[in-house]
């Protein structure tokens, strides 16, 4: 295969595979001409040049192209959330989606929830759907307790934490988790801090209040967390937490679980066919029920220890190299009709 992929100029790094059978096309392009070129009435097959297969892995769903389309949608929140989105990404998110039902020979969808929605909402063609689920990274895995050591020090953290990880942002519903937390008894609260890893994202400024009327160690903030801690955070906390109102997988509860950690999260879109029977759900409008699991967990040995084993072996069910071959399946079968 032969490959461009085109990539932001703010990432600091594209990778690829290094195999013999594997070529990347590589061309440092300014943004700015990108969008002139992009935007103009250049036909967008000069630009994207003469391929067998283009595979658009966002809300891009380029109507003149060469040989097959294959279009990724990772999620349709914009059209079931509509509210934690700008106008301008909606409607950039809905165009893409449209034209992607209309055009691409084949979608790929992340979840089979997400496939139903597309059927559901925009009347796609279901045997033109191919389902690909993601899967956590290798260095997801349970940490020993140096590593542990290490990372929850440059935190300042103290372990056996309920954790969570997400952007402030409403669809992250990091606000249901604070609510129930707050409502935990003060010995289970001085035990078990809450610890919020994630960026600063918006429409938060409810959560910044409650959250600033707890005591500084109880609820504590830690921002942007680097990829290679996440595995030793994991491992260190005594519960995770994912209270997301809608996700197209759930990335984080298949990490969560990769480490050995006893998960609760979302009975909604894709969560509960990520989860399997290996983490406890709840309704993530309901703060009393997510209060009683976390007394549930935090006061149940046995019960931690179950779901950290079902954790692990759901986790394992998922890998990328799956994934990857269910990919090259699809462009083999689209270049072969």
């Amino acid at each position: 295969p032969f490959f461009y992929y085109i990539y932001h100029s703010d990432f600091k790094t594209a990778f690829a595979p290094h195999q013999k059978n594997f070529h990347l096309h590589y061309e440092k392009i300014p943004k700015k001409i990108i969008d002139l070129l992009w935007h103009s009435p250049v036909p967008k097959k000069w630009i994207l040049g003469k391929v067998d297969i283009l595979h658009s892995t966002t809300f891009c769903a380029p109507r003149d192209h060469s040989g097959k389309l294959i279009v990724t949608i990772h999620d349709i929140s914009f059209v079931t959330l509509p509210e934690c989105h700008t106008e301008a990404n909606r409607q950039h998110c809905l165009n893409g989606t449209l034209d992607a039902v209309r055009y691409a020979d084949c979608i790929i969808s992340i979840s089979n929830h997400g496939k139903q929605e597309l059927v559901k909402y925009f009347n796609a063609d279901p045997d033109k759907i191919v389902v690909t689920h993601l899967a956590a990274k290798d260095i997801f895995a349970p940490c020993g307790m140096e590593e542990q050591n290490r990372v929850i020090e440059k935190y300042g953290i103290s372990r056996d934490f309920i954790f969570t990880v997400g952007s402030f942002e409403p669809r992250k519903n990091i606000g249901t988790l604070v609510r129930a937390y707050v409502n935990l008894p003060e010995n289970v609260k001085n035990q078990h801090p809450l610890v919020i890893a994630g960026g600063k994202g918006w429409l938060n400024s409810e959560v910044d209040i409650l959250i600033k009327s707890q005591a500084s160690d109880r609820v504590r903030r830690i921002g942007y967390v680097d990829e290679k801690d996440l595995p030793a955070l994991y491992s260190a906390a005594a519960v995770f937490v994912y209270p997301s109102l809608y996700e197209g997988f759930g990335l984080p509860v298949l990490e969560a679980m990769s480490c050995g950690i006893p998960v609760i999260t979302s009975n909604t879109s894709s969560m509960p066919e990520i989860s399997g029977d290996a983490a406890l759900l709840f309704d993530p409008t309901d703060v009393r029920q997510l209060t009683t699991l976390l007394l549930e967990v935090m006061g149940n040995e046995n019960l931690r220890k179950a779901l950290s084993r079902k954790g692990i072996d759901r986790a394992g069910q998922f890998s990328w190299e799956k994934t990857a071959r269910a990919t090259l399946k699809i462009y083999e079968d689209l270049h072969a009709n």
